[in-house]
This record gives structure tokens, sequence and C-alpha cells, in this order.
């Protein structure tokens, strides 16, 4: 199955080569039979790192795949492209093109022990070095978007699919990632090639059970990614050209990573469409920070607290201008900032924005999304109790 192992590695090493000051290559590990699982990162050197979006993008876990490796191959160059510019100063894109090389060597669904690398990262961590290499990176990257590419064997010249893993309960994610994932089958459908999507349900590897081991729950739950899984149809027998198969792929992935170079309407910042860690778009927590960085370190940490966030409700009958809400945490001090979101109808200006009887609408962010008046309302370190929230418009 091509590309092999070798020639991903001659590929990668080859960009470097030719891009020195864009692309760095990390051996993430070493697989069972002894070869390099390559993390390879692909940012602008000139721009602040700590003001960077962080994507994970992994393909190869399993070796009888090769559609997958051949689009993180095109992906890596069109990332050192004058095209993906933009991309790379407001983003910190890692690629691992191969993470089953033993696998890929012998044309095998598995590593050269038996394991599935994409469901060995249960609550007990993993068992293979493939499993470990891609926690490893992981945890240093704390990605906001996570992108999980397989094929699907023996489907032949069928449907491409773009999936994603089963979300908190009465949250926003789940109508956050549909509409990526919409978005995303719909670019790989003008690249050529039919596409559905749909959550990850089945046993094993989306489902709500939280100690499943796939990697698509194993990036939502510790860090809140955004997470896709994408399949690309092929078999030895009948599929899509390689070309073809590879263009569909790489439109997908391009579309997911153009979330991070903008702003989701009905969140306060640009990046990916992660920081809402508990309640609504219109009654919820977000993550803070002026730094992409310092949002990252706020998400987290929330988000490790989320069942502690017990209520966030608003006082009904609601006023028109006037909004109040009761928010009930009974977590440890938070050390990293977090920020009460909530809106009004139409297009409004703020006068008040209280937390706790001290009015911070001076610090206090508001933006219009065409139907109402949104406000975050920053707390810097929030403590366990019940708190009052007060937002007044006129």
């Amino acid at each position: 199955m091509q590309p092999g192992p070798q020639e991903i590695e001659n590929r990668v090493h080859e960009l470097r080569r030719n891009h020195p000051s864009l692309l760095l290559i990390d051996e993430a590990g070493r697989s069972t039979q002894g070869r390099p699982i390559l993390a390879v990162t692909v940012t602008d050197p000139a721009t602040p790192d700590d003001d960077k979006e962080h994507a994970l993008i992994i393909a190869g876990q399993h070796g009888d795949e090769e559609t997958p490796r051949a689009t993180a191959l095109a992906l890596l160059e069109w990332l050192v492209s004058p095209a993906a510019a933009a991309t790379r100063r407001r983003q910190k894109i890692v690629v691992m093109p191969c993470v089953n090389p033993d696998g890929a060597e012998a044309d095998s669904h598995l590593t050269a022990t038996g394991i599935a690398p994409n469901l060995d990262h249960g609550p007990d961590g993993p068992r293979s070095p493939e499993g470990m290499a891609v926690e490893k990176i992981a945890y240093q990257l704390e990605p906001e978007l996570f992108v999980d590419m397989h094929a699907r064997g023996f489907a032949g010249c069928s449907f491409d699919m773009v999936l994603y893993p089963a979300t908190r309960p009465y949250t926003e994610d789940d109508n956050i990632f549909h509409a990526v994932a919409a978005r995303m089958a719909l670019a790989g459908e003008k690249a050529g090639i039919p596409h559905m999507t749909h959550p990850l349900t089945w046993p094993g590897w989306g489902g709500d059970d939280p100690d499943e081991p796939s990697t698509t729950l194993f990036a939502y739950r510790r860090f809140k990614s955004l997470v896709m899984l994408t399949e690309s149809a092929e078999s030895n027998a009948w599929a899509y050209p390689m070309p073809l198969r590879v263009k569909a792929g790489l439109a997908r992935v391009r579309c997911a990573l153009d979330f991070g170079n903008r702003r989701y309407p009905r969140l306060p910042h640009a990046g990916y469409p992660c920081a809402l860690v508990a309640g609504m778009f219109l009654s919820g927590i977000v993550a803070m920070g002026d730094t992409a960085a310092r949002r990252r370190q706020s998400r987290i940490e929330a988000w490790r607290h989320r069942d502690a966030f017990t209520k966030l409700e608003r006082c009904t009958p609601e006023q028109d201008r006037i909004k109040k809400l009761l928010l009930h945490y009974n977590g440890p001090p938070l050390r990293h900032p977090v920020g009460v979101q909530t809106f009004a109808a139409g297009r409004l200006r703020l006068t008040v924005a209280a937390f706790d009887q001290k009015d911070l609408a001076a610090i206090a962010q508001t933006w219009h999304d065409g139907c109402a008046t949104l406000t975050v309302i920053p707390v810097e370190h929030l403590a366990p109790g019940t708190h009052e929230i007060e937002v007044r418009y006129n």
C-alpha cells in the first residue's frame, strides 16, 4: 500500500530541506518494530507562538488505509505553500502522517502486536507505542482542532464520510460539531466525491460510555478539542483515482483548518469554536484570555471541572433590557479566568455588567450577531458558591 513509511519519511525530510524555516520534524516515538513515528510541525516563525491556535491532524492509524497517508502528505505540501500563509500565521499545525508504520509496511489494519491504535486510549492510557506517540503530541499541543483521517476499506467507488464523537448533553457542542462536519462534507463534495456525515455513535468509537478508548473521544474529553474523523472510500479492486481521493481529503481538512482563522458568530474570540465549556451560547461559561495560549489554559481548566458548573439559570420572567442570572459552581477556585456569557434581543448598548454586584462593564466584551447583543463578563478567579449576574442595556 502506497505511500509506505519509507516514502513518507523521505518526502517529509525533503519538505524540511526545501522549507527549513516553516517545517520541523519530531520523532514522537518508535513503533514496535523500531520505525520512527513522525510528528511534523508547520507554522510561521515570524508570528508569536502564544497567540496561535493549535491543530493536530493524524493519519495512518490503520496500516491498510492508504488514502489518509497520501492526504497527509498533500496537506503538508499545501501548508508550506503561499496559499497557506494566513493559516501558518494564526496556527501551529502538527501532522502525524503515518501513526502505524509497521502496519503500513505490512498492509495490516493493526500494529505489529495486534493493537488498533485508534482504540488504545482508555482511562488507563495507551498500551502501544503508536498510541503513546499520539498522546504525547496531543498533551504537548492541547489542540483546539483534532482530525483523525481514515479510509473505508472495501468501499470502492462509494462515498466519503465526516464523523464526530458523541458530545456532552445539552451543550452547543453537538450543534457546532455537526455544522463543521457539514461544511467539511460539502467541501469534499465540491472536490468530486459524494459525502455523508453523522455522529460516531457505535460502541467502541464514539458512544457516551466514559471508558470508551477511541482517539476522538480522548481528544474531546481531555482538551475539549473540536474533533472530526474522516473516512475515504477505497478498495484494492475498485476505487476512485488516488488524485481524486486526495483532492477530496485535502478539501475537507483545509475547510476544518479555516475555522481556526475566523470567529464563530456567537463566541467572543477568533479561533476554533471550542471555547464554550458549559451551558449554551446565550447563557454559558466561556474560556477567556488575551492570547490563544491563555484561552487554552482557561478552556482546559474549566473543562476539567465542567461538572462543577451545576447550573447557570436565567431569572424569569425576563425583562427586555435587564438580564439576571444565577451561577452555581461547586468546584475548586479556578486559577485562570472564565467569562459568563449572556444576551438580549436587538442591537443594544451595554450599560451595566455586574458579577456579585461588582460592575465590570468597562472590561466586558459585547458584540452583535444580527439578532441579539451578546455580552461576556470576565471573572478573574471563579470561587465556589452561588454568584449573581446582572446585565443592563439601553
